[in-house]
């Protein structure tokens, strides 16, 4: 794991660029979406290549990862977020590692990249590959494109725009396993980290506080995945595990319900903190926006709380004074 490396923070009036590195936007979706970033103060900036459709992809797999690095790169952007998941950003993770691409990532100062579900492909990527703190939060033709009742904006302005520690998070979750732990933030849509297995960008949890979510997925596929992660060895450093709400999975009365057996059992020999139901990735309402890479703190009581004991963003540095004349 590299030393975390923090993008500058953003602020109101700065530029958001969207992209499209998985699934084909829907344009209406996509211009609700730009509607809501522009009404909280932010300008926008959307690639030419957004609307683009080849398959189930939103366009050719070398477009989508130049159209990312391609905002990376330009410094007039602050944040780069992500129109949708879907399924297509291992293939741009795929063309980002190759080495002519790679360097040039390697030479760039990092910068906020936002989004969840196949997205968590990505931002492992970035945090992992470089060290660059990512974040997992709403998506422009979803929870923007829904309104602020789809996402929670005062805990996203912060952990975005705010260069102080200490930002807590309390919940409605479930603590599953009560405890109080510390760890650095990863994680994300669990197929898609299980995917990661037996890669180059196969998902190092030691010392992680691991977040795990997902949508409508049954069981017994849940199970399986647990029980392919614990296989792999990748329960055996981890200090806490938070679960997503998990929407449609579980089959029982509600996911917490259904899925409360399968947890425990999985992760039956772990004496850590295990919390279920905290709002990030796919979510009733009320999208947070969770930084990868930093350390926080886990409480699973009777309310479940999640501190970042760091900030995830960087102040932008102070421009140098002029020479005399």
């Amino acid at each position: 794991m590299n030393r975390l490396r923090k993008p500058t923070a953003l602020r109101r009036g700065d530029i958001i660029g969207i992209i499209a590195p998985a699934s084909p936007v829907e344009r209406e979706l996509l211009e609700r979406g730009m509607r809501e970033i522009e009404g909280i103060g932010y300008r926008v900036l959307v690639s030419q290549s957004v609307l683009a459709r080849r398959g189930f992809f939103a366009g050719r797999h070398a477009q989508r990862a130049e159209a990312l690095l391609g905002y990376l790169e330009d410094p007039s952007i602050r944040a780069v977020f992500c129109a949708r998941g879907g399924y297509g950003s291992n293939y741009v993770v795929e063309h980002l590692s190759s080495r002519p691409l790679l360097n040039r990532l390697k030479r760039l100062p990092p910068k906020i990249v936002m989004g969840y579900s196949d997205i968590s492909s990505l931002l492992l990527f970035l945090n992992q590959t470089l060290g660059w703190t990512t974040f997992q939060g709403p998506m422009v033709t979803r929870e923007f494109a829904g309104g602020e009742i789809f996402y929670y904006r005062p805990i996203m302005e912060q952990v975005l725009g705010s260069a102080t520690a200490g930002i807590s998070i309390e919940s409605a979750a479930w603590s599953l396993r009560p405890g109080v732990a510390e760890g650095r933030l990863l994680g994300g849509c669990l197929p898609m980290l299980t995917a990661t297995l037996g890669t180059s960008q196969e998902i190092d949890t030691r010392g992680a506080l691991l977040l795990l979510e997902d949508i409508d997925e049954k069981p017994f596929r849940i199970d399986r995945m647990l029980f392919h992660l614990r296989r792999a060895g990748k329960f055996r450093e981890v200090q806490g595990v938070v679960f997503g709400e998990m929407p449609g999975c579980g089959g029982g009365t509600t996911a917490v319900e259904g899925l409360r057996d399968i947890i425990l059992e999985a992760l039956t020999d772990l004496e850590i903190p295990i919390a279920f139901g905290l709002p990030f990735g796919h979510s009733r309402q009320g999208c947070l926006t969770l930084p990868l890479g930093v350390r926080a703190q886990l409480s699973a009581q009777e309310k479940v709380t999640l501190t970042l004991l760091e900030p995830a963003v960087s102040l932008p540095a102070k421009p140098k004074p002029k020479g005399r004349a």
